[in-house]
């Protein structure tokens, strides 16, 4: 273990992966990446894998094609990890074709391309889909999948090559800090003199933030996802688009022949992070048949084979979320050098590429390339959350996640 380092990466999930990769190429080498358990564990080991561009917000955007453009560089052994098969949104209602027709006209205006198609030509993209009701759709052709666990191998490995020193089974025990400022870590394996450290470890944020005296306000949502044995017709050669049904909650990508299914139920589960299991995999509990009925009946009211169809896989896996719905990001304002890279409500693999971009420019110049402003942990000023604040503010954003139409 070194004794000091210029900065200290928590994490080697995708997020700490692509912090640890960009910092080196930014010309930081003295870096240290350190995981609590295997490397790529956690979240990253089971992230569904939909890949999506479009936001409500044109920086946000701008990180998540950042995150596209890097992916499609990444291989493994000549594995990639980044399929552009395009996403769709379905609209199974008027008012939803109304949000989709404005989503349209944005990503237009900010040069994402898109297409409004038919429920007819929604089902060429997505063959197995029932059109009943089906207004229209959104199509994003640069939109894809993505297997999480690669793509973050490969730019550990990359960070590696650059100088980037990576220890898995190293747990941090405690954060110096004097006067409002990081002085160390320090692990189970020793102390590290830096000035710097980086926390990219998800449900486990709040944790380490608490050894700092830093308040990052998240919290660990249940999110239930199921794999189907393979189906013939799914072709591993041409496969199907991924799917958004936000009208029935829920979300489709195809896998190999397998079919991947999950969504955002109205009654959703938080999970205290003080909780968290120490097992194997902690970020995935016992998966729970009755809280995933509606979402199963809105999956095969739009996908009629998944009725009755046999499971290869199911899962139960905790994901961060927010009060407001934003990501985690920038420097603490109560302790100086402790930077923060979580918080991503179900998009930290769609949005870890330009983040990991994005951070290590604001900690190399002192100036991100976009403006963070609204993922700034600044903006919740410092003071800490009350847990029934924080619960009912995360519970409504997971709630209205999809069932909300913005106007």
């Amino acid at each position: 273990m070194h004794d000091q380092a210029q900065a200290v990466v928590v994490g080697s999930g995708i997020c700490g992966s692509s912090i640890a990769y960009h910092l080196s190429k930014l010309g930081w080498r003295d870096v240290v990446m350190v995981e609590q358990g295997d490397l790529i564990s956690g979240t990253t080991s089971h992230a569904p894998g939909l890949i999506g561009q479009l936001r409500s917000n044109v920086s946000l955007v701008r990180l998540l094609e950042d995150s596209v453009r890097l992916y499609s560089s990444l291989t493994v052994a000549g594995e990639p990890g980044f399929f552009q098969v395009g996403s769709l949104r379905v609209a199974s209602s008027p008012p939803r074709m109304e949000e989709i027709r404005r989503q349209h006209s944005f990503a237009t205006r900010i040069g994402l391309k898109t297409e409004l198609v038919t429920a007819v030509e929604a089902q060429r993209l997505f063959p197995i889909m029932d059109t009943h009701g089906v207004e229209g759709a959104l199509f994003v052709p640069t939109d894809g999948s993505a297997r999480a666990p690669i793509l973050a191998e490969a730019m550990r490995l990359a960070a590696e090559a650059n100088g980037v020193s990576v220890f898995p089974h190293t747990r941090i025990t405690g954060i110096e800090v004097k006067n409002r400022r990081v002085q160390s870590v320090s692990t189970t394996s020793g102390a590290i003199k830096t000035d710097v450290v980086i926390v990219a470890t998800g449900i486990w944020s709040p944790r380490i933030g608490r050894m700092a005296g830093v308040s990052i306000p998240l919290l660990p949502m249940q999110h239930q996802v199921i794999w189907t044995d393979p189906w013939p017709e799914l072709s591993v050669d041409c496969p199907m688009a991924n799917m958004r049904d936000p009208d029935h909650l829920v979300y489709f990508r195809q896998d190999g022949q397998s079919l991947v299914m999950g969504g955002y139920e109205l009654d959703p589960r938080q999970f205290s992070g003080d909780a968290i299991p120490a097992s194997d995999n902690p970020t995935q509990l016992e998966f729970d048949d009755d809280h995933f009925t509606s979402l199963m009946e809105g999956a095969c009211t739009r996908v009629p084979r998944l009725r009755g169809a046999r499971l290869a896989r199911r899962l139960n896996g905790l994901e961060s979320f927010t009060p407001d719905g934003e990501f985690i990001l920038g420097e603490a304002p109560e302790v100086g050098g402790f930077w923060t890279a979580c918080g991503f409500c179900a998009h930290g693999v769609s949005g870890s590429g330009g983040v990991g971009k994005a951070l290590a420019e604001w900690i190399v110049t002192g100036k991100p390339s976009l403006d963070l402003s609204a993922m700034d942990i600044r903006r919740f000023g410092g003071a800490p959350m009350s847990q029934g604040e924080l619960v009912q503010r995360t519970r409504g954003i997971y709630h209205d996640y999809y069932s909300r139409v913005t106007t």
